[in-house]
């Protein structure tokens, strides 16, 4: 009797696994997102992801504008030039960033802008 307890348990322990395994999400929406961020610093991600009143949050709480990317040596002002945030890039320069630093690449901000064919960034930092 005790041996089949023990059998009825462990064939019941794997079919609850097997089961389990199978129970895969098959909707087309569902979709996973990797997003490395630990190289980055908190104000550059909140400009890459266009969020104004974080970036200003920040700026007010005494964040480094000028703190650079890990793996890239990328500043706020370069991501804000990338995706031709003039707004963004307004607001930075406002608060002291410097717009000719160069990232490991050896680009300025307006480099960026001009690869990314962000040309209301490039109009922007050329009056400067």
């Amino acid at each position: 009797m005790r041996k089949s307890v023990i059998a009825f348990g462990i064939l019941f322990s794997v079919m609850i696994n097997t089961v389990s395994a199978n129970n895969k999400p098959t909707d087309n929406s569902i979709r996973s997102f990797n997003m490395t961020t630990k190289n980055v610093a908190p104000i550059s991600i909140a400009v890459v992801q266009n969020d104004y009143k974080t970036v200003e949050k920040f700026l007010e709480l005494g964040s480094n504008v000028e703190a650079k990317s890990k793996t890239m040596g990328m500043t706020p002002i370069m991501y804000a030039a990338r995706y031709n945030n003039v707004e963004m890039l307004q607001l930075l320069v406002a608060n002291g960033a410097d717009f000719n630093v160069k990232s490991k690449m050896g680009l300025k901000a307006i480099q960026y802008a001009e690869l990314s064919n962000a040309t209301e960034a490039v109009a922007f930092l050329d009056s400067l």
